[in-house]
């Protein structure tokens, strides 16, 4: 009744603090870079990169191999928001990639406005594949980090590190631990929306806010004997698609005899002996890339990739527009105790 009685009664008070709240922004890319280094056997270190504002959309891109180590790398992005990057090698090896958008905002309305930054996180993983028994100093690992800033100051984070050693499996998380699921040599960045509060924006000020994402793939881990593997099961995380090994069925070797998994499915791993290849490992979110389950390869598609996101303003009202809005309320108030008596008076 009250909500009806505001836009029949008083709609000049209430209608003019709302049009004063009404928020405005204006948001611009001010800097885009997709970076990465890689080295295999000791050898020295390539770096690439790709940036704005000569290119609007950025990309790095390799796959390396020796005789005995590989590396595979790919960070991207684009001014319309979409990015992602992976890491990845075998044998003994080096892989940093990463990707970074700085936007700024600017608050054109008349009043200052609360900000929130809403952005969203495709599925990865963390996975480091052992081969061959680690001895001495060999090791694999994988990890991945994402910072997002205002002004250069950090206001959310999380990163998620996996190595693999002699002495066992190490896994360890920053900053919002809520993304990762999974263990032992697999773990699973998940996938989700999320808002993060920028405080107060005031009228005229303009913001800047910086999203990174970070993978790094380390190891050195050569070949060596067999390694037995005993059974186990995956479950395949929500915005996965995975596309399992086609048998020679259909035509050319393609369709009713390829396997495919959807989110919830579990893959049976069984029992089974790795070769003694090199060791591996790889990260990755908002990158395809294939996922090695008990010695099989199976591509990984995601539903979209990260998006750097947007940020929506809520008014915070000055003192003058809470003595409007209250003084709107207190008109409908005044009516409506008028209005009764006068329906009082009536009845009597």
């Amino acid at each position: 009744m009250r909500t009806h009685a505001v836009s029949q009664y008083t709609p000049l008070a209430i209608g003019a603090a709302l049009a004063l709240l009404s928020p405005a922004a204006v948001a611009q890319v001010s800097s885009m870079t997709a970076t990465a280094t890689y080295s295999m056997d000791g050898g020295p270190s390539t770096t690439l990169t790709s940036s704005y504002p000569s290119l609007t959309y950025v990309d790095v891109l390799d796959f390396s191999s020796s005789a005995t180590s590989s590396t595979g790398l790919h960070s991207y992005g684009s001014t319309s928001g979409n990015f992602g990057s992976r890491a990845s090698g075998t044998g003994t090896y080096q892989v940093l990639s990463s990707f970074n958008i700085i936007e700024s905002f600017t608050n054109t309305g008349p009043t200052a406005q609360t900000g929130t930054f809403h952005f969203s996180i495709t599925p990865g993983i963390l996975q480091n594949t052992i081969n061959t028994p680690l001895t001495g100093g060999n090791y694999v690992e994988a990890g991945l980090s994402f910072d997002i800033k205002r002004d250069g100051n950090s206001i959310w984070g999380s990163g998620a590190t996996l190595k693999s050693d002699a002495s066992g499996t190490a896994y360890n998380t920053a900053g919002d631990s809520s993304l990762y699921a999974g263990g032992g040599t697999m773990y699973n960045v998940l996938g989700g929306s999320h808002d993060i509060d920028l405080g107060v924006i005031n009228a005229g000020q303009t913001i800047q806010l910086s999203y990174t994402l970070s993978t790094y793939a380390n190891g050195d881990a050569p070949a060596g004997p067999p390694v037995l593997v005993p059974a186990q099961t995956f479950v395949v995380p929500d915005g996965w698609y995975m596309e399992g090994p086609c048998k020679d069925s259909g035509y050319g070797g393609y369709g009713n005899g390829c396997m495919n998994h959807h989110p919830g499915d579990v893959v049976v791993i069984p029992e089974h002996w790795l070769s003694g290849n090199p060791g591996g490992s790889q990260a990755s979110s908002g990158d395809p890339f294939h996922v090695d389950l008990g010695g099989t390869n199976y591509l990984v598609n995601h539903y979209g990739q990260n998006y750097q996101g947007y940020i929506s303003l809520d008014p915070v009202p000055e003192p003058n527009q809470y003595a409007m809005l209250f003084g709107g309320l207190g008109i409908l108030a005044w009516l409506g105790r008028r209005r009764r008596r006068q329906v009082e008076t009536e009845n009597n």
